[in-house]
């Protein structure tokens, strides 16, 4: 039997993984939004990071190209993103994020599901 979920205010739009396979221009493309994403104080950067929570993967190549310079940028500076790659290619986003301290943490406990 599969319990259906109670709605919660913080649903991401979409659940969509992207499979970011490179293309002629990404990696100049990439460098330039990393030297935007390091220009940012932690404030800014993790206001990036829940903005693009809320809009999702919507499918552009450019916006999982965008999203990958801003996974760089938070290990960079944090040293972990709330932006997952898995097997250096499927691109995925968490849950929206909270600054603490000189860091970060997840806004609301992850979401857990049982069968």
């Amino acid at each position: 039997m599969i319990q259906s979920l109670p709605l919660k205010h913080h649903a991401m739009p979409n659940k969509l993984q992207y499979m970011l396979l490179e293309r002629p221009g990404d990696k100049a493309f990439a460098q330039e939004m990393l030297v935007n994403y390091s220009k940012m104080n932690n404030t800014t950067l993790i206001d990036a990071y829940n903005s693009a929570w809320k809009v999702g993967i919507v499918g552009s190549h450019a916006q999982a190209v965008s999203y990958y310079a801003l996974h760089i940028a938070f290990t960079k500076r944090f040293g972990k993103s709330p932006i997952l790659i898995e097997d250096k290619i499927i691109l995925s986003l968490t849950e929206p994020i909270t600054a603490v301290g000189e860091s970060w943490d997840y806004t609301y406990a992850p979401l857990k599901t049982t069968l």
